[in-house]
């Protein structure tokens, strides 16, 4: 089996069988529709709600794929700040007047965004809608907000699935989406069972095939709409074992703090793993040589993502400690793929790299 940890997911064989309902799983989150995207989820719900004003504010902290569909449906977008430690800056939230939409999230897995409760509370003495994207803190067992009307989630972040998102709510019932993205979900189950093939193989020349893929697959989300989740998604879902994947993620972010938490060049954001949290990454500030200290672990093959270039329409008016998460922030892999030795082998490079 090829060495790599990070990177895309794979899949290595197609369930025979088809489950196509919603799983049980995903139900705590009220009524629940899923789309081929988190960004079409967020579509979705824009084509449903009706705010008092097409305003909507969002965290600095986020992805452009968050913003865009707000963007394509006419809405102004305002930004809060995000400290440090993750969490919003509550004065930045109250600074903006007369909102349609409020959007918040928890980073990473964990509950970063506890303390909007007053927050929230006055949002909705204005009635803003209130929208918590659950991406980072999908399977943790976060209490939510009861100010919360929908839900949004990219659900195919944590697995390897051609299409997943998530739109829910407790409060509202919500349409459907119509059709499948049957070019999207193709390309990335290609690309997906060409990535396990290449784990099984070492052969490079199928990598660039499968990283095309993937990347043309993502450009087939550039035209906005809303499409329902693709069969084999639906089923790889309702096959997943959720215990599994919390316990694996829980047990190697806990070898990744135990082993880095010495380091003079990094720290991480978040030091508590609570028991009812599940790591999406393990997260760290690097304060010197980023990129440097990144390349040095691809070498290795170690890919640690960057959540997120800084969104175009943010680079001119971000705060400056948002901005820094942005500049010194890397995602470590210790999703369910990997085991105590992969992260043994982890913090062994990290600590080389040090010296």
């Amino acid at each position: 089996m090829n060495r790599e940890i990070g990177s895309d997911f794979w899949l290595e064989k197609i369930p025979m069988k088809q489950h196509l309902e919603i799983p049980i799983w995903l139900k705590k989150y009220g009524n629940t529709v899923l789309t081929s995207s988190g960004r079409g989820a967020i579509t979705l719900l824009l084509e449903q709600v009706n705010p008092t004003n097409k305003t909507v504010l969002l965290p600095e902290y986020i992805c452009d794929s968050v913003i865009a569909p707000f963007r394509a449906h006419g809405y102004t977008c305002h930004f809060y700040e995000v400290k440090k430690d993750l969490s919003p800056n509550l004065e930045s939230i109250m600074s903006i007047k007369n909102l349609g939409l409020f959007l918040h999230m928890g980073y990473f897995g964990f509950d970063t965004n506890s303390n909007l409760t007053s927050v929230l509370q006055e949002l909705k003495k204005q009635s803003t809608i209130i929208v918590e994207d659950v991406t980072h803190t999908l399977f943790s067992n976060i209490n939510r907000f009861t100010e919360n009307d929908y839900y949004v989630a990219s659900i195919r972040k944590w697995f390897g699935v051609p299409s997943g998102g998530l739109l829910a709510s407790t409060k509202a019932n919500l349409k459907e989406p119509v059709g499948i993205n049957t070019d999207f979900a193709s390309l990335r189950e290609k690309a997906l069972l060409l990535k396990g093939n290449y784990m099984k193989s070492g052969n490079e020349d199928l990598k660039k095939l499968y990283l095309q893929q993937f990347n043309d697959a993502e450009q087939l989300l550039e035209d906005m709409k809303c499409y329902q989740i693709d069969p084999l998604s639906l089923t790889l879902l309702n096959s997943l074992d959720v215990d599994y994947l919390v316990n694996k993620r829980r047990q190697n972010y806990q070898v990744l703090l135990d082993g880095l938490s010495d380091l003079n060049y990094l720290s991480t954001p978040v030091k508590d793993l609570k028991d009812d949290m599940c790591p999406i990454f393990f997260v760290v500030n690097i304060n010197k040589d980023r990129d440097l200290i990144r390349k040095k672990l691809i070498d290795e093959k170690i890919y640690c993502p960057i959540h997120w270039p800084i969104p175009k329409q943010l680079c001119e008016q971000i705060s400056t400690e948002t901005k820094d998460i942005y500049y010194t922030t890397i995602s470590i892999p210790c999703d369910q793929r990997n085991n105590i030795e992969d992260m043994k082998h982890i913090i062994s490079v990290i600590i080389n790299l040090e010296k």
